[in-house]
């Protein structure tokens, strides 16, 4: 409703002592900073025109106007000089953009309900009203009576028609950021030309009482920072002690959850670290102002600068991890601190020291140097991520996902924060399976506690393990070991499940990279740096799929709102026991992918893994916690993929640990000992160490990989024929049972049985291995063929033959309905025992009459026999009588059905 100051509102004051009991809800998301407090321009300090007497009339107000100015001169109330006259022009002619959330028509009665061309939380925004503030400033600034006229009029509007409660209370009063936003939005209001209206301060206290409730205080997430903040700045505007003091407290302790002591985040995303650092500090500057002592909570942001310089990547963008986007970091905020040397591509600022670095937000950073040995937009840089989703609002279900950039382009990347659009994309976007990490196929994800971490540098590797639970009944444990001297990366994942799974480890590369398989390995293509992975563990299946929707897969964005399709790389196993060895090697522009190879063996000492890049070739031993070694020795290994095969068919062998690019051959030797070691399949191995063939095994025999002049340890692969045939007997019973008995064969094949397959008159029955016979029953009559066969691992036997005999036994299995039933009515017999091939008959006996009364003859009926000795017969007596069904000869027992008369018809009423 469109309101200029109008008296109707002044009765908001008398119900402002109520706002403590009103009914309002929370929602426990916080939405994105709409724009960095450094990003603001100089303040604007608003006042009311001077007047006579204004000294005593400034102590009678209800409203200090110029603490309410100095709160309005932080945060997004200071001035934008290059966007204020634009956005207020705009403002003017109906058009508000509520920063990358949206756009929506300013009417001239607004309606305040949601919009289409805003997202969901453009739509919570539209209640901040940080967005009107333009036109204050703008109107002061130009003395533009019809701009500020238009500030408290849209204003005003808004009061009148959101009260705590109504029809807008999930958008207006839901969430704490959009409170917090307002009450500042009011307090710059009430240091404007009608800062002392009474509708104006009657809502001003109406937010005070409405926001500093422990009712509606979540103290969760930055969200309630900003609550708090319009709480203090209200408070200081008012005069008000104690909700003062409240706010306070709560910052207070606010700090210390969203802050950690070593500067790392508690919202599990970079940009929350960035922009909190902001909030606190004008949350900071607003106690000073006011002159309340900063709480020494506070002093734990001087540790932020480490953590954001850590988290910047050579490009000078954060690294978008949860809900952050790769954005340019400014280095307004962060003048002479090692953070302003990572935005500013090391231009000024001191430089920082480490290289290598776990927090407490469960974060691992690392690189490769800050610019001494190469131009520092050239570095590499990784991160891996330790953190929980559960309960915290911007993060993402990313356990053990790892990002990776070098040479001037990120190379592994997180899908990053697209918008806060709730959906199937949004879904897909905060979940596990769109992060680096190993995906579990319909495995169910559930909630963890923080994921264990543990990090070492020895010497120039430096080495981090954590361990994903999330997925129910399977862990996951990864290491990763950055090799700085050869600039590689290695990835060691062990997944362990109680039952068989479906996994496989995935990257997801740059939208604009092309990729190309090669046996074990990926390479990506385009302009800049690029990426070779190496996966030196065979058997595993690569495959690139990209802008999936079915199930989502290959999609990252590179700023809110964006999104794009992007290569997913996924190298797929099936077990119980998985491992997946990977080594990630950037290489520069022009550099050619056959400078990168690996290879990969376990031992008793842990993995040990042979890198080699443009910088020469190492060996890494990794115990899987945090040991490393730069020494060690990988060795050959091969694999069948069955111990026990079909003689003479052939076996799949895959071999790893080998001399990358090199020759290998895959040996054999017959377990009784007739021949030595021979080659039967050589070839090359390839750039990930590994090689994949399959040979013949007539007979039990031993396989080796040789590589280098180093032969593996050999596999035996045994090799089995099917058992001899069982001795069958049969000896039937009455009623269509029988007795199947028989010898086990005589020989195996050389594997265990594995259990019978006995068919008889047309019913297959499977039977365990240590089984000698089993009776049966409902078997149709006549001879019966009675096929048995033995199976082992490989293979069959010959059938075991006998013959069943099995006498009839016609019966009358069922009537429906039983009983008696009415004259007229259908009857269902069910016929069992009869023998097949002959038609079985079906006889009702009347009962005897009556003295002196006629007899009256059987009635019979034929019926087709099915196969299995069963017939059904449907029909519709008209008297009692006894039936029963012959058989070749043999007539079942009696089955009496009684039939009783229709009743009368009812007599015609009479007419009147």
């Amino acid at each position: 409703m469109q309101v200029s100051r109008p008296a109707r509102l002044v009765a908001l004051s008398l119900a402002v002592s109520l706002t403590l009991g009103l009914a309002g809800t929370t929602a426990a998301r916080a939405e994105d900073p709409l724009s960095a407090p450094a990003d603001l321009a100089a303040a604007v300090r608003l006042a009311a025109p001077a007047a006579a007497g204004a000294t005593t009339a400034a102590a009678a107000s209800p409203v200090d106007q110029a603490a309410a100015a100095a709160q309005c001169d932080l945060s997004f109330g200071k001035a934008a000089p290059t966007r204020d006259p634009a956005d207020a022009n705009a403002l003017m002619h109906g058009r508000v953009v509520i920063g990358h959330y949206g756009s929506f028509r300013l009417t001239k009665d607004p309606s305040w309900r949601p919009v289409r061309t805003l997202d969901s939380s453009g739509n919570d925004h539209m209640h901040s009203l940080f967005w009107l503030l333009p036109l204050l400033r703008e109107g002061v600034r130009r003395h533009n009576k019809a701009m500020v006229d238009r500030f408290y009029a849209v204003l005003a509007d808004w009061v009148e028609d959101n009260p705590p409660g109504g029809r807008t209370q999930a958008h207006a009063w839901g969430d704490p950021i959009q409170q917090g936003y307002r009450a500042l939005v009011l307090t710059c209001a009430a240091a404007g030309p009608f800062g002392t209206a009474p509708w104006l301060v009657a809502s001003m206290k109406q937010h005070v009482a409405y926001l500093s409730s422990a009712r509606h205080y979540q103290g969760s997430n930055n969200a309630s920072l900003h609550q708090q903040m319009g709480v203090y700045a209200l408070s200081a505007a008012l005069r008000w002690p104690a909700p003062r003091a409240v706010a306070v407290r709560r910052m207070s302790a606010l700090v210390t959850r969203l802050v950690k002591a070593d500067g790392s985040d508690g919202e599990a995303s970079p940009a929350y670290a960035l922009s909190n650092y902001g909030w606190f500090l004008d949350a900071a500057e607003r106690m000073r102002r006011v002159g309340d002592p900063i709480p020494a909570s506070f002093g734990v942001l001087g540790n932020v600068p480490g953590f954001i310089a850590a988290a910047t990547r050579p490009d000078g963008k954060l690294e978008s991890l949860g809900d952050t986007s790769p954005a340019a970091v400014s280095p307004t905020l962060w003048r002479g601190t090692v953070a302003e040397f990572a935005a500013t591509g090391g231009l000024t600022g001191p430089r920082p020291e480490s290289v290598f670095a776990a927090y407490a937000g469960g974060y691992v950073f690392g690189r490769s140097g800050w610019g001494q040995s190469r131009p520092l937009t050239d570095e590499t840089f990784f991160s891996l991520r330790a953190g929980a989703r559960s309960g915290i609002p911007h993060a993402h279900d990313d356990a053990t996902s790892l990002t990776l950039y070098s040479h001037g382009s990120p190379l592994v990347l997180d899908p990053g924060q697209w918008q806060y659009q709730y959906g199937p994309m949004r879904s897909y976007v905060i979940g596990h399976s769109a992060h680096n990490v190993v995906v579990v196929d319909g495995a169910r994800r559930v909630s963890q506690g923080t994921p264990p971490l543990q990090v070492a540098s020895t010497g120039d590797i430096d080495v981090a393990t954590t361990v994903d639970r999330g997925y129910r009944g399977t862990t996951v444990t990864r290491t990763v070991a950055y090799d700085r001297a050869h600039d590689a990366i290695v990835v060691w994942d062990r997944l362990h499940s109680a039952t068989s799974v479906r996994a496989a480890q995935q990257w997801t590369l740059g939208a604009d990279r092309s990729v190309q398989l090669a046996a074990d390995a990926a390479h990506t293509g385009g302009a800049g740096g690029n990426l070779d992975v190496l996966v030196s563990t065979p058997g595993t299946a690569l495959t690139v799929a990209s802008g999936a929707k079915s199930p989502y897969r290959g999609w990252v964005s590179s700023g809110y709102g964006t999104i794009s399709a992007a290569p997913s790389l996924r190298s797929t196993a099936t077990g119980t026991d998985l491992q997946w060895v990977t080594v990630l090697v950037p290489r520069a522009a022009g550099t050619s992918a056959s400078a990168a190879a690996s290879s990969a063996s376990v031992g008793p000492a842990g993995l040990s893994v042979r890198v080699d890049t443009a910088a020469g070739s190492s060996v890494l031993t990794l115990d899987g916690g945090t040991g490393a070694a730069r020494s060690g020795t990988v060795t050959p290994t091969v694999a069948a993929s069955d111990g026990l095969v079909l003689a003479g068919t052939a076996a799949g062998f895959s071999l790893s640990g080998l001399v990358p690019g090199a020759p290998v051959s895959l040996e054999a030797a017959p377990v009784d000992g007739a021949t030595g070691w021979a080659p039967v399949v050589a070839g090359t191995a390839s750039a990930a160490g590994t090689f994949t063939t399959s040979a013949p095994v007539p007979v039990s025999t031993q396989f080796r990989a040789v590589s280098g002049g180093t032969a593996s340890t050999p596999v035996l692969v045994a090799a089995a024929v099917a058992p001899t045939a069982p001795v069958v007997s049969v000896s039937a019973g009455a009623a269509g049972s029988a007795t199947v008995s028989w010898t086990p064969p005589v020989s195996d094949g050389g594997a265990p049985l594995t259990g019978y397959t006995l068919a008889i008159g047309g019913r297959t029955t499977k039977l365990a291995p240590d089984r000698t016979s089993v009776s049966l029953t409902g078997l149709a009559p006549g001879p019966l063929p009675v096929v048995l066969t033995a199976t082992n691992a490989v293979a069959r036997s010959a059938a075991g033959r006998a013959r069943a005999d099995v006498a009839v036994y016609p019966t009358l299995v069922s009537v429906s309905p039983r009983g008696r039933i009415r004259d007229g009515h259908v009857v269902t017999l069910r016929l069992a025992g009869l023998l097949p091939g002959q038609a079985a008959v079906v006889e009702a006996t009347p009962p005897a009459p009556a003295a002196g009364g006629a007899a009256v003859a059987p009635s019979r009926t034929r019926v087709r026999v099915a196969a299995d000795g069963t017939a059904v017969l449907r029909m519709t007596p008209h008297a009692t009588a006894t039936w029963t069904v012959t058989s070749a000869g043999v007539t079942s027992s009696p089955v009496a059905i009684t039939v009783v008369p229709k009743p009368a018809a009812k007599p015609a009423p009479k007419k009147k």
